[in-house]
């Protein structure tokens, strides 16, 4: 059994031998103890330190500040008094030596001020004498020259009353020649309004004649055609004069022929196509222009005495009795043998029917209608072909001409300054410009 004395750490429970040992564990333990006490100090108390820290840098800024505020003021007055003395003083010191200034050079400026007056003066004087000596002769030519654009101004006088004078008898001229205008102005109104009554007054006897011509145009046929129905177009109603209804022994309405009566000057190509449309509407194959001597076509036989339009639908006749007999008996005859013919032949009904539609003014005459449409339109185009194909000539011609022009200018330069352009001038990108 070991004779070494034991004890135990009432702390960690540890057995040492009663020597040293126990000591530095004891003294460890302290430490350690200690340490942890710190420790546990610092953690308790850290928020309150950190605060009272907080407290205190506050303290310290309100001190300063306050400090600061008690400085300014206290001292604001003094600083104030200071400065309001140092503005003073150099107001007093700038016064003073603003003074002392004057003073001092008071007697020189006043000298200098004199000698100047005194140069000025003597400087004008010379001046003055040298401007006299130097424009003597402008001077004189001056007036000379003012003596003379007195006389020319005198001259100028004259000549410009004798021009008003003239103005005045001119414009008293134009006045009369005014007046022989408004003379002349008024003569032609008169003259023209002269012309208009009698044109009006020739119309209204063109007109009366026209009805006369149209009375015994209807009285003639009546006269000469008494079988036959003779329908007159009431005054104001559209289309021609008469229509004349042929009748054959028992035979009623076998056909039409429309007639329009012209008694004017010249004639007038649309009255045929106003005509032919007139037929349309009625469904008349059949019509008769009946023109005085002084309105027929241009075209008109001179031995048959007659003409046609729109594919001898329609006829156009002097205003004589034998020829419009001769015409409408051979019209009439034709129309009463194209209804015997059909009414002889054995044919079908519908044959028949076919042959009535082509021969009935409702087929022919728009076909005819068309034909004369279609030979206008060539006569149109033609035209135009004929104004384009002398447009484009011109313009080829303009366009060559310009080129010989300029093929003109390129060779007189180059006579005269040398070739000095490029080979390519002429050209112009892809093309030749002059061929």
């Amino acid at each position: 059994m070991s004779n070494t004395f034991k004890i135990t750490c009432p702390s960690c429970k540890k057995e040492f031998d009663a020597d040293s040992a126990f000591n530095l564990h004891f003294e460890k333990a302290k430490k350690e103890a200690g340490n942890k006490a710190e420790m546990d100090a610092a953690k308790k108390y850290k928020s309150q330190i950190e605060s009272a820290a907080k407290e205190i840098e506050k303290a310290k800024k309100d001190a300063a500040k306050n400090a600061e505020i008690d400085a300014a003021k206290k001292y604001k007055s003094q600083i104030e008094s200071a400065a309001k003395e140092i503005e003073k003083a150099k107001k007093d010191a700038a016064k003073n030596a603003e003074m002392d200034a004057a003073k001092k050079y008071k007697s020189q400026i006043e000298s200098a001020a004199k000698e100047i007056e005194k140069a000025k003066k003597d400087a004008a004087k010379n001046a003055e004498i040298d401007a006299a000596k130097k424009y003597k002769s402008q001077i004189e030519s001056a007036a000379k020259e003012i003596e003379i654009a007195k006389k020319e101004t005198e001259i100028k006088a004259k000549k410009i009353a004798t021009e008003e004078l003239k103005e005045l008898e001119r414009k008293k001229d134009a006045e009369i020649l005014q007046m022989k205008k408004r003379e002349e102005i008024t003569n032609d109104r008169l003259k023209k309004r002269t012309e208009e009554m009698t044109s009006l007054m020739k119309n209204k006897n063109v007109e009366l004649q026209g009805e006369v011509q149209e009375e015994n145009l209807q009285d003639f046929l009546q006269k000469k055609f008494p079988e036959d129905h003779l329908e007159p177009i009431k005054k104001g109603e559209r289309g021609g004069d008469c229509i004349l209804t042929i009748n054959y022994k028992e035979k009623k309405n076998i056909a039409k022929i429309y007639f329009e009566s012209k008694d004017t000057t010249t004639f007038n190509e649309k009255w045929a196509d106003k005509l032919l449309n007139d037929m349309k509407e009625k469904g008349i194959a059949n019509g008769i222009i009946v023109a005085s001597h002084t309105c027929l076509p241009a075209d008109i036989d001179k031995y048959t005495s007659y003409v046609e339009r729109h594919g001898n639908s329609i006829t156009i006749i002097p205003m004589e009795f034998k020829i419009i007999h001769v015409v409408v008996n051979r019209i009439r005859s034709i129309l009463i043998l194209k209804a015997r013919e059909n009414n002889d032949h054995e044919i079908p009904e519908i044959m028949k029917k076919c042959w009535a539609n082509l021969n009935s003014p409702n087929f022919q005459l728009p076909i005819k209608s068309m034909i004369s449409e279609i030979r206008t339109m060539e006569k149109i185009f033609k035209q135009e072909r004929t104004a384009f194909e002398r447009s484009s000539a011109n313009k080829e011609k303009t366009i060559n001409g310009v080129k010989t022009n300029l093929v003109k200018i390129v060779t007189s330069f180059t006579r005269s300054v040398g070739d000095i352009f490029p080979d390519d001038l002429l050209e112009h990108k892809d093309d030749q410009f002059i061929e």
